[in-house]
């Protein structure tokens, strides 16, 4: 069990960390974008206050979506590897991030033709976090896996 918390709270610090650093690279290519097209820059604290939007959404986002979405991915690829593992669990997280996109943009009135913009958008920006998740997740259980030596009986795990 405390193998199991372990992985989940470090595949967390990994979506989480890497859903900043996204932001912190948006923030820069749209700094870059701004500077060759001579549009407003935005002010001084524009960086320091998306990343920080970013960090509080990537709080919200850890146990509505990453950590659902690992989960199914684990719970169904387990036996067949991380590779198996880490596909499964970024295909349920976009479909989930695709759900609360849609929902969001319509509760928020969005018009109907950027729905599917805001969709796109919002898949694209939980692949690499939830890759990191799983695949820190799936590290510290074989991490902990290979410290345990070779499980002996039926109890062992697969993988």
């Amino acid at each position: 069990m405390v193998v199991g918390i372990t992985r989940h709270l470090a595949g967390m610090a990994a979506a989480w960390l890497t859903f900043v650093a996204q932001s912190v690279a948006v923030y820069f290519g749209l700094l870059l974008f701004a500077v060759v097209t001579g549009s407003g820059l935005g002010g001084p604290l524009a960086g320091p206050v998306l990343a920080l939007a970013a960090a509080v959404a990537g709080v919200a986002l850890l146990p509505l979506l990453f950590l659902p979405a690992v989960a199914i991915g684990q719970a169904v690829g387990r036996s067949r590897g991380t590779g198996r593992v880490v596909a499964l669990s970024t295909i349920a997280a976009v479909v989930l991030a695709i759900g609360y996109a849609v929902v969001g943009a319509v509760l928020s009135e969005v018009s109907a033709r950027y729905v599917p913009v805001v969709a796109v958008v919002a898949a694209l920006l939980v692949v690499a976090p939830v890759v990191m998740y799983a695949l820190s997740a799936e590290g510290v259980g074989w991490m902990a896996r290979r410290r345990r030596g070779p499980a002996v009986g039926l109890a062992a795990e697969p993988g």
